[in-house]
């Protein structure tokens, strides 16, 4: 699995989120998907740098990132990172499927 930096950012971005409606949220999330692509292997979409299809993926990856993390139940354990990284995973990769994009590993 790569390294991503997202799950880290979820831990601090989750309580903010939650004062933000979804759309801003998402436009947050978006800007640091757009940014992960001039970001060193093997870390956020360093694959994707270039591709024509970046900000329409990271609309899309913003959007899921950011109801996943408005939806947080403040009251419920944490994800482990494993956990955590698991499910970003999934996002990343559907949201690559969406767009014909090579999945993410």
């Amino acid at each position: 699995m790569r390294a991503s930096l997202f799950p880290l950012l979820a831990a601090c971005a989750c309580v903010p989120a939650l004062a933000q409606d979804q759309q801003q949220a998402a436009a947050s999330y978006k800007q640091m998907c757009v940014q992960a692509a001039a970001m060193p292997k093997p870390y956020g979409e360093y694959d994707l740098k270039g591709n024509a299809r970046l900000d329409e993926y990271c609309g899309c990856f913003g959007a899921a990132f950011a109801a996943q993390a408005i939806n947080a139940d403040p009251k419920a354990k944490p994800p482990t990172p494993d956990q955590a990284a698991q499910r970003e995973l999934a996002m990343r990769n559907r949201c690559r499927q969406k767009m014909g994009l090579p999945a993410a590993k």
